[in-house]
């Protein structure tokens, strides 16, 4: 398999778009002021629902992202591992103080590989044979097993500490188009930002596909994520959550390996607490929700329902146009419109 499609997935939201992704993984992180979860009979106020339509946007897509970001960094540690090997295979023990310890049938064992953009992360992979555990690809079979030290894969991506338990169910040696599926288990994978961080524990599946057209990338992940907890902390606020069905679709392109633009489309639930305030709620797109090359959001709309409340939002053109119906019976009691740049400053 060519391990390339999959080198190139920063995770470009968010670390440039942070007010937006109050963390990858992150649920809501308590924008608003009143419970989102209690019965009321008052109207939904301005500020609660963009804030839900804030938070339930940057929620999926940037889990999507997240779990694309570590299937990346873990390919490129096991490239690092298969270069210094061919460069030098009779030292492959030696980037590890506990690699002597590996066996013929287990080359890569508790090593230790620098990562691209700073940090450690320590590695083993089991589960192939001698030649497929050190030829760099993600193969069939194989399972990887990280502890991430402040690894950031790139320049762009977030940086990583805590552990993954990664299975390649399969891959694909085709050249157009190259696919891999992988699960996951995450336990206290915590994604450092500019604006705070995010632990995330639980399980996801990712299906993956990259087509190249000269030097146009394009590459499509199919994620589900059964259940998972998750622990923020930012701009000085702490939340829990748990996060349930998962099912989202996330599009990159990219071109000559930079890159250009990315969707999102899917459905999620999310309930917990955040700076006070009770969230319970389910997020569902209507197509496609686009973002640029820097990836901030230009595009799409989405359904938030949450305890007496629907909310609508669309984002065409630099502006937001969000309704809201009161009690969920079908009518629209509120209408509201502003620029995107109030949408992405309500999130958190």
């Amino acid at each position: 398999m060519n391990p390339n499609p999959f080198r190139r997935f920063p995770l470009q939201r968010l670390a440039v778009a942070a007010t937006l992704a109050c963390g990858a993984l992150l649920a809501g992180c308590g924008g608003g002021s009143s419970s989102a979860a209690a019965p009321t009979s008052s109207p939904l106020s301005e500020s609660d629902a963009t804030a839900d339509a804030a938070d339930a946007t940057s929620t999926g897509a940037d889990t999507a992202a997240a779990m694309d970001t570590v299937i990346d960094t873990t390919s490129a540690l096991a490239q690092a591992t298969a270069s210094a090997s061919a460069a030098a295979p009779d030292r492959m023990h030696e980037l590890s103080a506990s690699a002597e310890a590996a066996s013929a049938s287990a080359p890569i064992t508790n090593v230790t590989v620098n990562c691209a953009g700073g940090g450690t992360a320590t590695l083993s992979i089991t589960g192939g044979t001698v030649a497929s555990e050190i030829n760099g690809q993600l193969d069939a079979g194989e399972h990887y097993s990280v502890a991430y030290a402040q690894c950031t894969g790139q320049a762009g991506y977030a940086q990583l500490n805590g552990s993954v338990e990664m299975d390649v169910v399969s891959a694909d040696d085709a050249t157009a188009p190259s696919t891999v599926a992988v699960n996951l288990t995450v336990t206290g994978l915590s994604l450092t930002l500019p604006a705070g961080s995010a632990t995330l524990n639980g399980t996801a599946s990712v299906s993956r596909s990259a087509v190249t057209s000269g030097n146009v990338a394009t590459t499509t992940s199919q994620v589900t994520v059964p259940s998972a907890t998750l622990a923020t902390a930012f701009n000085g606020r702490t939340g829990t959550f748990t996060l349930t069905d998962l099912d989202a679709t996330r599009t990159v392109t990219s071109t000559a390996g930079v890159v250009t633009a990315s969707q999102y489309s899917g459905h999620h639930t999310l309930a917990g607490n955040a700076n006070g305030r009770t969230i319970s709620l389910s997020a569902s797109t209507t197509g496609n929700v686009g973002y640029d090359a820097t990836g901030a959001l230009v595009s799409g709309a989405w359904t938030v329902v949450r305890p007496l409340a629907t909310i609508v939002t669309t984002v065409a053109n630099g502006t937001v146009v969000m309704t809201v119906d009161d009690g969920s019976d079908g009518t629209i009691d509120q209408t509201w419109t502003f620029p995107v740049a109030t949408l992405n400053a309500a999130a958190g």
